[in-house]
């Protein structure tokens, strides 16, 4: 009874260190002494930034060093080997080459980006992006985009490779319909009011041979009447309202 308690000392620790203090001894050492790559979280939702932080723990190869809630929060004296990304705070419209300069220089960025809102992948790619997935990518894939970017591949999830695939698809050829210059002709006088017995005396052709031309352009243009086909040239450039 005359002995005095022990008094024990507790420091405070901020989100970053508790998040370091969590990573399991394992992964101190990789592949045969291989030390592991350093991995950031970046996340303005804490919830989101937390949970990311607890499904990489345990990701063999890397260690989570940071967890922060911008990219500019990342300490530029240790810049990350790997960052996790969460884009879904930001529109799609203010993800241009200025927002990727950002980036720590040499990191590979794993981005989790709005399936209904994408930026533009392409640039998001030059910008440093080695993985996109979204929120509903399961725990499995992220690890194993992770993997694939620490290994120098890239991985885009199934939600946004629809995306990405119509970004840097080229344009198709131009399918305008191609009409003889005397279809041309007659269009501009069917535009223009006249009957097909004008238009045969201005163009000295009989009224059947403007009948067929006018059967001709309108299958063309799709148009089903004189207003349809008066409305496709102008859109064409054939004659100005």
């Amino acid at each position: 009874m005359g002995q005095g308690r022990r008094r024990v000392s507790v420091k405070p620790v901020n989100e970053e260190q508790m998040s370091i203090a969590m990573q399991p001894r394992a992964d101190a050492v990789y592949r045969g002494g291989q030390e592991p790559l350093g991995l950031a979280v970046v996340s303005s939702n804490t919830i989101i930034r937390s949970g990311l932080t607890h499904v990489l723990a345990g990701a063999p190869g890397v260690s989570v060093r940071h967890r922060v809630d911008s990219i500019t929060a990342l300490p530029a004296s240790e810049p990350p080997a790997l960052v996790v990304l969460d884009l879904y705070g930001q529109r799609s419209s203010r993800l241009g080459p200025g927002y990727w300069s950002l980036m720590p220089a040499d990191s590979r960025i794993i981005a989790l980006c709005r399936p209904d809102d994408p930026p533009n992948l392409p640039v998001a790619l030059q910008g440093g992006a080695r993985a996109l997935l979204t929120r509903e990518s399961g725990a499995a894939e992220l690890l194993a985009a992770v993997q694939t970017v620490r290994d120098g591949g890239l991985h885009v999830c199934v939600d946004l490779l629809a995306h990405l695939v119509k970004q840097i698809a080229p344009e198709p050829p131009s399918r305008e319909p191609q009409l003889a210059n005397r279809e041309v002709e007659t269009l501009q006088w069917v535009a223009r009011g006249l009957t097909h017995g004008q238009i045969s005396q201005r163009m000295g052709l009989t009224e059947a041979t403007v009948s067929t031309y006018v059967k001709r352009i309108r299958t063309k243009l799709n148009a089903g009447n004189k207003a349809e086909l008066t409305r496709r040239a102008i859109e064409l450039g054939y004659v100005t309202p």
